[in-house]
């Protein structure tokens, strides 16, 4: 009797995209403690060993989900840079306004980031050290570009940007915060112009 050949299963080459799809849908709307696997399974219409092939444990799926929505906003803030010019001020301005236009999304529940670290005690996971660098590098380059603006006293001026852009990201996840985004960028833009006359 010849022998029959098994050719092993391979997954679709977007399984990959759509399991992660439709996971960070979940945690996002649910947060990541609420969402088990088999809930990313049933929506995701995956079978459970398909599921555990391209992400092996929740906690890797969780940092993908994490680096992927970095790497989603590092695109929106280069962008955003790429059309403000070369003035410092200018490029602070424009990335606080693509943060606000960010949290203008009706479907907006609140940055991931900041969400995760509230949500998980131990940050000091992959999915932690994720979110914690993107805030760090977040405030990071708020204090580069007020910095490059030789402006009197930068370290006073990035921390109340950075508190505003703080505040913009809760206030706009909660009731009443529509006009959060507009009241931050407008407080941005009068710290500047006075840091700027002195």
């Amino acid at each position: 009797m010849p022998e029959v050949i098994r050719l092993a299963r391979r997954p679709a080459p977007d399984t990959r995209e759509r399991i992660l799809d439709t996971a960070a849908l979940l945690f996002y709307d649910h947060g990541v403690q609420a969402v088990g696997m088999q809930q990313i399974i049933d929506r995701a219409k995956c079978g459970k060993s398909l599921l555990y092939r391209e992400f092996p444990s929740k906690a890797e799926l969780v940092a993908e989900y994490l680096e992927r929505a970095r790497r989603d906003f590092g695109r929106q803030y280069a962008e955003a840079d790429d059309h403000a010019g070369s003035d410092p001020s200018a490029r602070l301005i424009a990335f606080v306004e693509a943060m606000a236009e960010g949290v203008q999304s009706p479907d907006y529940r609140g940055c991931p980031f900041r969400n995760y670290l509230a949500e998980v005690a131990d940050h000091d996971d992959s999915a932690g050290r994720i979110a914690t660098g993107y805030l760090l590098d977040t405030r990071a380059r708020i204090e580069n570009f007020v910095a490059d603006m030789n402006v009197a006293a930068p370290d006073v001026l990035a921390e109340r940007i950075w508190l505003i852009v703080e505040g913009l990201h809760t206030a706009a996840a909660h009731p009443g915060g529509g006009r959060a985004a507009d009241v931050a960028l407008s407080l941005v833009r009068e710290l500047v112009r006075d840091a700027m006359r002195v």
